[in-house]
């Protein structure tokens, strides 16, 4: 009876100390900021059914306002903080004028939480071609993030990136 007791007692104790791991407020923006790049992504084979749906695939990762920082072009079509529907709307449109969007797997390097709010810095490798061919985004994003948590859900209230080279 012993020699079961402690290996199930070492077994919870590792299951115990896994599960606060894994939710862990770091972890948990860390896992929301992946899921994110991954449900933005639109393969060049995806259908016209799919291409219509990539906006509100993102609905639960935005907050119901967002500030967009970014690169000069970018700023003079968004000024001041987007509405989660106009940001929905905007992506489903873009992804149906794209002939790709891909994202490889982002690289969460620091998050901070302090109490309801996060900061996060990441990089991610995107390509966004466009139906004619051009690309205007063909590098690695590194981004500036601000994520809040309401209602119990981490969402993302600000990004701000820089576009570099790979």
């Amino acid at each position: 009876m012993r020699r079961l007791l402690v290996p199930l007692l070492l077994l919870l104790v590792l299951a115990g100390g896994f599960g606060w791991w894994w939710y862990q407020p770091e972890r948990v923006v860390a896992r929301r900021i992946t899921s994110l790049f991954e449900a933005a992504e639109v393969e060049d084979t995806a259908s016209e059914i799919s291409r219509s749906t990539r906006g509100s695939s993102l609905e639960k990762f935005l907050a119901p306002n967002v500030v967009i920082r970014g690169t000069e072009e970018i700023e003079e079509y968004v000024d001041g903080p987007q509405s989660r529907d106009s940001l929905v709307t905007n992506y489903t449109m873009a992804a149906r004028g794209s002939r790709r969007i891909s994202f490889e797997p982002a690289e969460v390097d620091e998050v901070i939480v302090t109490g309801d709010s996060a900061t996060a810095k990441a990089r991610v490798d995107a390509i966004i071609e466009l139906t004619n061919g051009n690309r205007p985004a063909d590098g690695v994003l590194h981004l500036d993030m601000e994520w809040k948590k309401i209602d119990g859900e981490w969402v993302l209230s600000s990004v701000a990136w820089k576009e570099t080279g790979r």
